[in-house]
């Protein structure tokens, strides 16, 4: 009995989800989210009528905010941001919803999602095609280690960018937040 209660007590995470303001929330691993979806990583979401909306996919390594920016580092994760992904098309609402304002995906692929498709192998499938479809999935999967800039009175996800192109947007927009 003690080593099942030593097991459950070390496999569940109780961090909680950190508010970053205008509605952004840092979200860690949650057993529950892994229970109800099978993702495992970390993320950035907005909350927008009582949905989970994905902004920035797992991993973030880091990340700061203040009132107007919210700055991210990420070393990106295809296999969780496929997990993700893949819930978002084939369980909408589940938990996380997609929104085509902050997830930059390729909407003349997403067009040829067959609905009527309702299997696992399908949903691996389509999934795998659309993130190779994926410009900045693929400059994601390429730069290995993004960095993010959220303007968060604007609604403007700026990335994924290169360290030198997150160093000029910075100095750019007078921030002084470090990851």
């Amino acid at each position: 009995m003690c080593l099942l209660v030593s097991l459950f007590l070390f496999s569940c995470n109780n961090e909680e989800e950190i508010n970053l303001g205008n509605n952004f929330y840092y979200i860690p691993f949650q057993e529950i989210v892994f229970d109800v979806t099978t993702f495992s990583g970390n993320g950035i979401y907005r909350l927008e009528n009582n949905e989970k909306i994905p902004v920035l996919l797992s991993d973030i390594d880091n990340y700061e905010y203040n009132s107007d920016f919210i700055v991210v580092k990420q070393n990106f994760d295809i296999e969780q941001t496929s997990r993700l992904i893949e819930n978002m098309m084939f369980l909408p609402k589940t938990y996380f919803t997609y929104d085509k304002k902050y997830l930059d995906l390729n909407e003349n692929y997403l067009a040829k999602l067959d609905e009527s498709e309702n299997n696992s192998i399908y949903s691996k499938k389509f999934t795998s095609e659309l993130i190779e479809n994926t410009s900045s999935i693929q400059k994601m999967k390429a730069n290995k280690e993004n960095y993010y800039i959220i303007e968060k009175k604007e609604l403007k996800i700026n990335g994924p960018l290169s360290k030198s192109e997150f160093k000029e947007m910075k100095k750019n927009l007078d921030i002084n937040l470090k990851v």
